[in-house]
């Protein structure tokens, strides 16, 4: 017997979510009401209730999806160096997959990264469980390069997380119609993240 279709996973969702994020972004998670949301998608409030139970289910649904797809990126483009890339290189690949993505998802990322706080207790782990496998996969390629001596920094874990929230602020300033395009400024932000790992000791 075929199972049931996923109440998440209907046309109707996907457009719940998008207004979810919209409403989110411009009113704020707090401000933002499960009646906003259905009137943004033309629909009535108990109509929601179809499809996410409650306010904070859309808030972790998305988060859920940002976090996947963000860690998809990256993985796509470690993929994309082939086995015998080094440190260095996976840095670039890594940095500028961070980068785009915050650049591309702005207002996912923006939620995600303020708004952890008001998912539940059990959701919140699993999104932090998530940051934490994203952040060690960074310090993963730090820890290679400090062993293979191509890379020269005080302290690995504040490299990796200096390199993380470079990246997740260009979320907070990029516009695509301003004077670089994201290419550009990955290939900045690279530079930035690579100077990051070159420090001199003293």
């Amino acid at each position: 017997m075929p199972q049931a279709p996923s109440k998440a996973g209907s046309a109707t969702a996907d457009e719940i979510r998008q207004a979810a994020l919209e409403q989110f972004a411009q009113s704020g998670y707090d401000a933002s009401s499960m009646r906003d949301i259905a009137a943004s998608v033309g629909i009535k409030a108990a109509s929601l209730y179809n499809h996410f139970d409650s306010k904070e289910e859309i808030l972790w649904d998305v988060t859920r999806s940002a976090m996947s797809d963000l860690a998809a990126n990256r993985d796509e483009a470690l993929a994309r160096l082939g086995p015998g890339a080094g440190p260095r290189a996976q840095l670039a690949a890594f940095v500028s997959a961070h980068v785009g993505f915050h650049a591309e998802r702005r207002h996912q990322a923006v939620l995600v990264n303020s708004q952890l706080g008001s998912l539940s207790q059990s959701h919140r782990r699993k999104a932090v469980a998530l940051r934490d496998e994203y952040e060690n996969s960074l310090r993963m390629i730090i820890d290679a390069g400090v062993a293979s001596g191509e890379f020269n920094v005080f302290d690995a874990q504040v490299a990796t997380l200096a390199i993380l929230q470079m990246g997740t602020g260009v979320s907070v300033w990029f516009r695509p119609d301003g004077r670089l395009s994201i290419d550009q400024v990955g290939a900045q932000y690279v530079k930035l993240a690579l100077a990051v790992v070159s420090q001199q000791v003293r």
